[in-house]
C-alpha cells in the first residue's frame, strides 16, 4: 500500500538524467543574486528569471545537479530571492537532496515549489524531515510528484511539528484514503490550521468524504481543494454539513470541487450552507481530460437553489463553467446579482448568453487580489 501508480501522476517533464545539460549559463543569475542592490523590474536571463516580488522564477530551466547546486546555493544566501519556483525540471530524488542541503537555519525562503520533478517518497523524506524544524517556508508545493501515501505520511509528521507551513499542495501525488487518514490526523492535532490545502486529481472519492469533511470541520483548514476526484453528491453534502458544523462560525471555507460528478442533490446541499462559504468552485478543472475526471451537473436546477441562496451569503466566487447552467439558471443567477451580492467572480460556460454575462458582469464587486502563497509561484515559463 501507499506506492502510487505512476501513470496516475501526470507530469510531463522527462525523466531525470545524470547528465547537466547546462543549456544556458546561469552566471549572470548568479552575480544578480550576490549583488545587494534593489532588484526594481523583472530580471530576464539566459535561464531564468528574478521578479521583484522576490520570486526567482527557475520553472522548466533543465537545471542538471551541478547548475541546480550553484543556483540554489545563489539564491538562498541572496537578500533578493523568496519564492523558489522550481517546477518541471526532472530534479528526481538527486535534486531534492541538494535542495534540502542548502536550506541552513538562517536561509529566507518562503515558498517552495517542485511540481512535476519525479520526486518518489524516498526523495520527499529528507526535505519532509529538515522542514520539520523550519520556522520560515510557508509554501510547501508537490503537485505531480509520485510521493504516494509513504511520501504524504513523512510530510504529515513534519506538520505535526512545524507551525510555519500553511499552504499545502499535494495534487495529484498518488495519494489515497491511507495517505489522507494520517494527514487528517496530523492536522487534527496541529496548534496551527493550515490556510490552504490542495488535494485535486487522486481520484478521491465518497469513501473518503469523512476524512475531508473532517480536516474542514475539525483541523480548520480554510480552503480546501479536492478537483478532478469522485465525490459525487455524497462528498459534497458531507463537506457543505463540515462547513456549517465548524466551530468558529466566522471562519468561511473555500471550496474546490470541479471535476467531481456532483449533481443538483449535492449542489442543494452545498447552496443550503453558502453562507458559510466564500469560494465554491464546481467548474471543470483543466486537468478533467488528462485525469478522467466527471464534469459536475449543475444544471439550471443547481443553478436555482444557489440563486435563491446567493443574497446576503457573503460568497466572493462562484464558478459554474461547464457544468449543464444554459441561459434559463444563469438568468436566475443575475437576478440575484443584480439584487445585490458579494460576488467578485461569477463563472458561467458558453452555453450562457452574452447578454447573461454582461448583466453578471455589471453586478459584481472589484476582485481582490489572489492570496500571497497563490501570487508566489505564478510562473512566466508555465
Amino acid at each position: 500500500m501507499g506506492q502510487p501508480d505512476p501513470a496516475l501522476v501526470v507530469c510531463p517533464a522527462p525523466l531525470p538524467s545524470p547528465a547537466d545539460p547546462s543549456t544556458a549559463p546561469l552566471d549572470d543569475l548568479v552575480a544578480r543574486l550576490a549583488d545587494p542592490g534593489p532588484v526594481t523590474a523583472p530580471l530576464a536571463f539566459p535561464r531564468g528569471t528574478l521578479q521583484v516580488d522576490g520570486r526567482l522564477d527557475l520553472c522548466k530551466q533543465a537545471l542538471g545537479p551541478r547548475d541546480l547546486r550553484r543556483v540554489v546555493a545563489a539564491a538562498v544566501a541572496s537578500p533578493h530571492a523568496r519564492h523558489l519556483l522550481l517546477g518541471t525540471n526532472s530534479l528526481g530524488a538527486a535534486g531534492v537532496a541538494v535542495l534540502t542541503e542548502a536550506l541552513t537555519d538562517d536561509h529566507h525562503v518562503r515558498t517552495l515549489y517542485l511540481g512535476c520533478n519525479h520526486v518518489d517518497a524516498a526523495g520527499i523524506a529528507p526535505l519532509a524531515d529538515r522542514l520539520a524544524h523550519d520556522q520560515t517556508v510557508a509554501a510547501l508545493w508537490l503537485k505531480r510528484n509520485p510521493i504516494g501515501d509513504r511520501g504524504v505520511r513523512a510530510v504529515a509528521t513534519a506538520l505535526t511539528r512545524n507551525t510555519t507551513i500553511r499552504t499545502l499542495d499535494l495534487t495529484n501525488t498518488g495519494l489515497t484514503a491511507d495517505g489522507l487518514r494520517a494527514l487528517a490526523e496530523a492536522l487534527r492535532h496541529r496548534p496551527t490550521p493550515l490556510e490552504r490545502l490542495y488535494l485535486g486529481g487522486n481520484n478521491l472519492g465518497p469513501e473518503v468524504a469523512d476524512l475531508l469533511a473532517g480536516l474542514v470541520r475539525e483541523a480548520s483548514v480554510g480552503e480546501l481543494y479536492a478537483a478532478a476526484g469522485r465525490l459525487g453528491d455524497a462528498g459534497a453534502r458531507a463537506l457543505a454539513q463540515a462547513a456549517g458544523d465548524r466551530v468558529n462560525a466566522g471562519a468561511r471555507v473555500a471550496l474546490g470541487l470541479g471535476g467531481n460528478g456532483i449533481g443538483p442533490a449535492g449542489v442543494r446541499a452545498l447552496a443550503a450552507q453558502l453562507h458559510r462559504l466564500s469560494v465554491l468552485d464546481l467548474a471543470r478543472p483543466p486537468s478533467a481530460i488528462a485525469l478522467g475526471a466527471r464534469e459536475n451537473q449543475v444544471g439550471d436546477e443547481g443553478a436555482g437553489a444557489l440563486a435563491a441562496a446567493l443574497p446576503g451569503s457573503g460568497l466572493r466566487r462562484l464558478d459554474l463553467r461547464h457544468t449543464g447552467v444554459t441561459g434559463r439558471g444563469a438568468k436566475l443567477l443575475a437576478a440575484a446579482v443584480e439584487a445585490g451580492t458579494d460576488l467578485e467572480l461569477l463563472g458561467l460556460g458558453s452555453g450562457v448568453p452574452r447578454r447573461v454575462k454582461r448583466v453578471v458582469a455589471g453586478g459584481l464587486r472589484a476582485q481582490s487580489e489572489p492570496a500571497e502563497d497563490v501570487r508566489a509561484i505564478v510562473s512566466v515559463y508555465r
